[in-house]
């Protein structure tokens, strides 16, 4: 049986099609270990850029916040 979500499990994160959100940008954060370790690092990244985290997902009000994180956090 093929594992639909086995992509998703290999990357830190996926980035939600925007037909799944209303104007702000949204990721889901699916490596919890990596996360876990880097949580501080993380939540400081986020407050410095006003951007929200909430659970496992992180909130973007807008496209360059959200490749500022890209090319952080790949």
């Amino acid at each position: 049986m093929n594992d639909i979500f086995a992509h998703w499990k290999e990357q830190r994160f996926i980035i939600a099609p925007d037909d799944l959100v209303d104007n702000e940008k949204l990721v889901i954060l699916t490596d919890y270990n990596y996360w876990a370790d880097n949580t501080d690092e993380l939540i400081a990244w986020c407050r410095e850029r006003n951007v929200v985290t909430e659970g496992m997902t992180v909130v973007f009000p807008n496209d360059v916040s959200l490749t500022e994180f890209v090319l952080r956090w790949s």
